[in-house]
Parts: structure tokens; C-alpha cells; sequence
């Protein structure tokens, strides 16, 4: 493992100089205006340079996993729609549209969940003949989910990294299996792109773009969805790390339609901007309130489904939800009261 790990950072070093010099060349930066943080025209090219190199990974590695390799691999197809979104700014309906075919090509390979889980007093939840459909909604929910969230430098790959993580020290505490290191491989490549995406290096700064948040939310769609028809894990422990992405997005959302606002509209209406004007936050205190209630889901979510029932989970997820909304809404109320008063 050793040895893969210094390869794919050689190898992803060397793509992330190539392309950031050749998207400054041909201008795939993203201009500052008055909803964006950052102030120089940046390359958002992440997630073209993340995909390349998860799929030299199944190349350059020794495991023998098709399920993980048929995710990776169809893993720059979403990226090159992301990139599109970023370079040609589509609209709506079409992102929707360009998202749905590396997400059909998947389901088509068997790739989608038939049940929900077995739970106590109710039996298996099936899905009947709606399962692919209701695969492909909810990889289409995470991938927008995680376009929404990406406001902040090393936010969403933090995520990714956090959701990863706790899959597999859920896999050791409930004795699934032993650590599953090709999920460890494929988050390194997210870890390695931080060190450009806080701009360690001089002049090689670079975001994630859509092509990464789309990214980032078809390998944790597909992901998840690997670890309950492969490795087992129960989908009211999954549906955890996944708390704060998913509150996010439908909490956004929801506010929006309250408000008669359009719900794909781009706004400062996100947790990420209104800590950061609420409580006049830098953006790294912003990221790591995040990060931090993000793992409180996580530790949350697996101390609730070993003392308490499956169903219980569930309620209490959906309880968690309304909690995160009312707290967005008194957020948002709060500043709207400060803006009027000034």
C-alpha cells in the first residue's frame, strides 16, 4: 500500500502542474464577483485532475474490486459534466440532464438498491419497481447537494474524506471487515488536493468546480450504496455521514420556497456564508464549525444504531432534519433582523 500511495502522489502532482498551467492558458478560472470569497481568477479544474487520477488508480493498483473500479472509472464522465456547468454556466434542466447518464450507465450495470433495509417489526423495506428510479433521484440529490456546499476551500473534500473515514471505522467497530483500504486510496487523492486548494504552493492555487462537487457526490452515492449491497453496513447508519450535506441542500431549498425564491438560483443563503456573516468568521473557522458537525453526525449516527432500533434511527434523522432547519431559519431571520436594523 505503501507503494501505491507514493505513486499516486507522484503521478497526481505532476497532473495538477499540467492542468492548472493549461487552464490558465485557455481560461478555465473562476472570475471573483460580489457572491464569491476568493479575490485573483482561480483554475476550477479540481475535479478533472481528482477523476484522472482515481482512474490511474485502477490502473496502477492491485485491487481486485470491480464494483470500486467501475465507479472510478465512470468517474470522469460526471466530472466532464461539471466542467461544462463551469465553462458554458447551462442551465438547470440541462445540468440535470448531463448528470443522469453516467449515473443511468451505472444502474444499468446493476449498480442501484433494491431494498432500504431490513427493520424491526417492519421487515425489508423493498423498492419494487421503482428502485432505479429511486437510485437515480437520490445520486442526483447528492450530487447537487454537494454543488450547493462548495463554498469553501476544502470543504467538500473534507467531507468526502470525513464520509469515507467513518464508513470504514464503522466497518472495524461492527466487525463488518477489516479496514477496506482501496476506500482509503481513493480518498488520498482529495487530501493531496487540499495542499492546492489552500494554496500551499504559490501561484497553484486551484478549486474543486463543479466538475469536483459532481465529483465527489457520484462516488458517495455509489459508494454508499456499495457499502450496504456489498460490505453490509445497515442504510440507517449510512444515510449519517451523509447528515449534514443532505440537511444543507433540502434546508436551503425549503427556506427558498418559503421565501418564493428560486431553488437552483446561486445565493450566500448556504450555512458556509451565513457563519461567516453572522458571527464575522474567516473562512477556516468557518470550515472547521463545519467539519466538526459533520463528525458530531457521524459519532451521533453510530452510537444511535448500536443502542437503539433501526426504525429509531430513522425517525431520529428525520427529527435531526427539522432541528437543522429551524436552527437555518432562526440563522436567517437573525441576519435579515441585523441588515434591517443597520
Amino acid at each position: 500500500m505503501v507503494s501505491n500511495i507514493f505513486q499516486i502522489l507522484i503521478l497526481q502532482l505532476i497532473i495538477t502542474f499540467l492542468i492548472i498551467i493549461f487552464s490558465k492558458k485557455i481560461g478555465l478560472l473562476d472570475i471573483p464577483n460580489e457572491r464569491k470569497l476568493h479575490k485573483n481568477p482561480t483554475p476550477y479544474t479540481g475535479g478533472i485532475i481528482i477523476s484522472i487520477t482515481l482512474l490511474f488508480i485502477v490502473f496502477i493498483t492491485n485491487y481486485d474490486n470491480q464494483y470500486l473500479n467501475q465507479i472510478l472509472s465512470f468517474s470522469v464522465l460526471i466530472s466532464i459534466t461539471g466542467l461544462i456547468d463551469d465553462k458554458y454556466n447551462v442551465n438547470p434542466g440541462t445540468k440535470i440532464v448531463l448528470q443522469f447518464f453516467p449515473i443511468f450507465f451505472l444502474i444499468n450495470n446493476d449498480f442501484y438498491l433494491t431494498d432500504l433495509g431490513s427493520y424491526e417489526s417492519f421487515g425489508v423495506l423493498t423498492l419494487g419497481s421503482f428502485d432505479k428510479v429511486f437510485t437515480i433521484f437520490c445520486c442526483l440529490l447528492m450530487i447537487n447537494a454537494f454543488n450547493y456546499s462548495d463554498g469553501v476551500d476544502g470543504l467538500v473534500s473534507s467531507i468526502m474524506v470525513i464520509i469515507l473515514t467513518s464508513f470504514n471505522l464503522y466497518l472495524i467497530f461492527l466487525q463488518k471487515t477489516t479496514i477496506d483500504n482501496y476506500l482509503l486510496v481513493i480518498g488520498l487523492p482529495f487530501l493531496i488536493f487540499l495542499i492546492f486548494n489552500f494554496g500551499l504552493i504559490k501561484n497553484f492555487k486551484i478549486f474543486l468546480g463543479d466538475s469536483g462537487s459532481n465529483l465527489v457526490g457520484f462516488l458517495i452515492s455509489f459508494i454508499s450504496i456499495y457499502m450496504y449491497n456489498v460490505k453490509g453496513l445497515h442504510p440507517s447508519l449510512i444515510i449519517w455521514p451523509l447528515a449534514y450535506i443532505v440537511f444543507e441542500f433540502l434546508s436551503v431549498n425549503i427556506i427558498r420556497l418559503i421565501n418564493n425564491k428560486k431553488i437552483f438560483k446561486a445565493g450566500k443563503d448556504h450555512l458556509h456564508y451565513e457563519l461567516g456573516e453572522l458571527f464575522n468568521l474567516k473562512k477556516n473557522s468557518v470550515l472547521l464549525i463545519i467539519l466538526l458537525i459533520n463528525i458530531f453526525y457521524c459519532l451521533m449516527g453510530y452510537l444511535i444504531f448500536i443502542y437503539l432500533k433501526n426504525y429509531i434511527s430513522i425517525i431520529l434523522y428525520f427529527t435531526s432534519f427539522i432541528i437543522f432547519l429551524i436552527l437555518k431559519i432562526k440563522i436567517k431571520n437573525t441576519i435579515n433582523h441585523s441588515k434591517f436594523s443597520t
